[in-house]
């Protein structure tokens, strides 16, 4: 069995969307003969980590899940970069499931040295094929998380959810408690901070705060898409929270976040971009009869979301070859 190591990596963490990436990994890898030796967590100094080291100069494969990290040349990115100059002649370097976007020009010299790349946004792969850099393109890893939710049970009420920035989290919130009608606040963060590690102190205060602000809690992205399935609208701030209204068949509007990646998604899915604001104003009087789906709309998602299982396919049999 092959060797590999994942930096970058988002399993460990308090977010759905991101777990659900690190999940996807991990299977895809096995499935093909790939055992992960070593993983370094999202925003981590990986060469402090002396057995991390030792097992990435081992392996065959070196895996960087580059999720949105790679933008307006992050400290993060950084750190992920740092890794080619480090490596040796018989390691591969594969950046997978990764946006690309206002990084310094610098870098493309430096990302060119990769075996493989594939950016999870046709803008991201634009950008880079536009500086020579070969990259190819699959929709974020999250889209194939969830097994395809039947969309013939009714729906009812609409569902709210949280943001990257705090600020936006509590408009969302505010607009959640002051609407009329069924509606709910559905958080993208697991009801247990950590599969790996244990918080129950964190975890106690998350469920007071759930139970004292009326959230919906889910234990995966799974659980969380069957509940958006039976939802008519979702109003959110995140990413990875569209992704998941999209694997659900979910109508859904959003406000901008730190990069234009809604917009991307929306225009790689053959969406209204029109979904996406920059601020929560119009969100706040949404409704599901203003935002359902076009016929258009539907057509497009089936399609890509189709797609987007064999573009995955492809990419992990390609990263895999050698």
């Amino acid at each position: 069995m092959f060797k590999y190591v994942l930096m970058n990596d988002t399993f460990d963490t308090w977010h759905h969307g991101c777990r659900a990436v690190s999940r996807v990994i991990r299977k895809e890898m096995e499935h093909r003969g790939f055992s992960l030796s070593a993983t370094s967590r999202v925003g981590a100094s990986w060469w402090e980590d002396s057995v991390f080291v030792e097992h990435a100069k081992q392996a065959d494969l070196i895996l960087i899940n580059g999720e949105g990290t790679f933008h307006s040349g992050s400290s993060e990115a950084e750190k992920c970069m740092r890794i080619f100059q480090e490596k040796t002649s018989s390691n591969r370097i594969a950046l997978i499931n990764s946006i690309w976007q206002d990084n310094p020009t610098s870098w493309v010299d430096i990302i060119s040295n990769a075996s493989y790349i594939s950016l999870r946004d046709t803008n991201s792969q634009k950008k880079l094929t536009e500086h020579g850099v070969q990259a190819h393109y699959c929709p974020d890893l999250s889209l194939i998380s969830s097994k395809p939710i039947s969309t013939l049970n009714p729906r009812s009420g609409v569902a709210w959810g949280d943001a990257l920035k705090r600020n936006v989290t509590r408009d969302l919130y505010k607009g959640f408690r002051s609407s009329r009608g069924e509606n709910y606040f559905a958080s993208v963060r697991p009801t247990y901070r950590s599969p790996l590690t244990s918080y129950p102190l964190k975890d106690l205060r998350y469920s007071l705060t759930c139970w004292w602000k009326n959230y919906s809690c889910f234990n995966d992205d799974e659980e969380l898409a069957r509940f958006l399935a039976q939802r008519n609208l979702y109003i959110t701030g995140r990413f990875h929270g569209a992704c998941l209204a999209l694997c659900a068949g979910t109508p859904f509007v959003a406000v901008a976040s730190n990069t234009k990646k809604i917009t991307f998604l929306l225009n790689d899915m053959g969406l209204n971009p029109a979904r996406v604001f920059t601020d929560t104003k119009h969100l706040l009087t949404a409704s599901p009869e203003q935002w359902c789906w076009s016929p258009d709309e539907q057509e497009s998602l089936k399609e890509n979301l189709e797609n987007a299982r064999s573009r995955a396919t492809k990419m992990f049999d390609e990263i895999c070859a050698c």
